[in-house]
């Protein structure tokens, strides 16, 4: 599919065309499903589009065009909408919405979604084009995490593209996704929580087999969200919730009326939640002028002044500074970590993933 501008008020331009057929029934759904989940989407979709009963989807009217990108890192689209009253002389927030399984789910319906929520609480919103995001027929879990690999470095190219272009506040980005769009949340977010905030599972499917390997930040708050007659992924929620508790993470759990469909309010309402309660740190790193090519300055820049800091360099190299300098004996890929002890005792551990040499920077 190739994206063009949408219009104002979401009227599309030829030649973008939107799928037809609606990912979501409303209404409330009777009984069990005797075949999984995952099978049972699709034939329930099919059975609705038979029947007519297509939704639709919130198409409001908004000042500010949605446009189509592309990331130039690995030349993947995805779509944005940037609020009208949009100025660089303040920070702003940034919702990344990973949509679910195609052709049911689409990167213009999950923006479509969110566009006057952004435009009303002034915020950006954008929504990449994915490919480990099948919910009815996934793959084996091998396929699935490349596929979730691939779609990592799109949403982290994404996060680098807009914060190129615009002033983004690196305390307020959020990772969301509903249906099939969670296999791409869990797998990107919590493996960057110095990037994301906090983390949306909208309704979504989950499969532990596809988060092999990936460490939670407890830290790192995490929502869940569930629909009261949601038959389609109750059982994988549970399995999702049941997965996070045994790692440790920190998760709301929260219910809404109705079957498989988005909830952008809901969900904005906990990233606002999540800014106002939970503390947030970040590590950056910087190149020291005239020095050996292998010597990196560490800083942080968090929600709250720490007491005391571990730094571990990756190779064997600890500090308990706050501003430490190391220099590396050869060039690697290493994981920088840092424990750091807040006022009220509770720490807090983030990590990065450093490259030796770096790019010239400055603090």
């Amino acid at each position: 599919m190739t994206y063009r501008e949408v219009a104002s008020g979401g009227t599309a331009k030829q030649p973008y065309r939107l799928a037809v057929v609606a990912s979501r029934m409303r209404g409330q759904a009777k009984g069990r499903l005797s075949v999984p989940p995952r099978f049972a989407l699709a034939g329930l979709i099919t059975l609705s589009a038979v029947c007519g009963g297509c939704p639709q989807y919130r198409d409001p009217t908004v000042p500010a065009p949605i446009r189509e990108l592309r990331e130039p890192e690995n030349d993947r689209d995805y779509l944005l909408y940037v609020p009208s009253t949009y100025s660089a002389d303040k920070q702003w927030a940034l919702v990344i919405m990973c949509h679910g399984t195609p052709p049911w789910d689409t990167p213009p319906r999950q923006i479509r979604d969110w566009t006057k929520l952004a435009e009303e609480k002034k915020f950006i919103v954008a929504a990449p084009t994915l490919k480990g995001t099948r919910g009815d027929f996934p793959p084996p879990p091998a396929r699935q995490i490349e596929l979730q690999r691939d779609d990592e470095e799109t949403i982290l190219g994404v996060v680098r593209h807009i914060r190129g272009a615009y002033n983004i506040s690196p305390d307020r980005i959020f990772l969301g996704g509903w249906s099939a769009g969670n296999y791409a949340v869990l797998w990107t977010g919590l493996r960057h929580p110095e990037i994301f905030r906090g983390l949306a599972v909208i309704q979504g499917n989950f499969d532990s087999a596809y988060l092999a390997g990936v460490e939670v930040d407890p830290n790192q708050p995490v929502l869940v969200l569930s629909g009261s007659t949601d038959v389609l992924v109750a059982d994988q929620l549970k399995e999702n919730v049941k997965w996070l508790n045994a790692q440790h993470a920190r998760i709301t759990e929260k219910e809404v009326p109705g079957f498989h469909g988005g909830h952008p309010e809901t969900a904005y309402q906990f990233f606002e939640q999540t800014v106002r309660t939970n503390p947030w740190m970040h590590i950056r790193t910087f190149t020291v002028p005239g020095a050996d090519p292998h010597t990196v300055k560490f800083m942080t820049r968090g929600s709250f002044e720490p007491i005391a800091f571990a730094w571990d360099f990756g190779d064997g190299g600890r500090s308990p500074v706050a501003e430490p300098t190391h220099t590396y004996a050869k060039p690697g890929t290493y994981t920088v970590s840092l424990t750091a002890t807040r006022p009220d005792g509770k720490k807090i551990t983030r990590r990065v993933e450093l490259k030796v040499p770096q790019a010239a920077s400055a603090p």
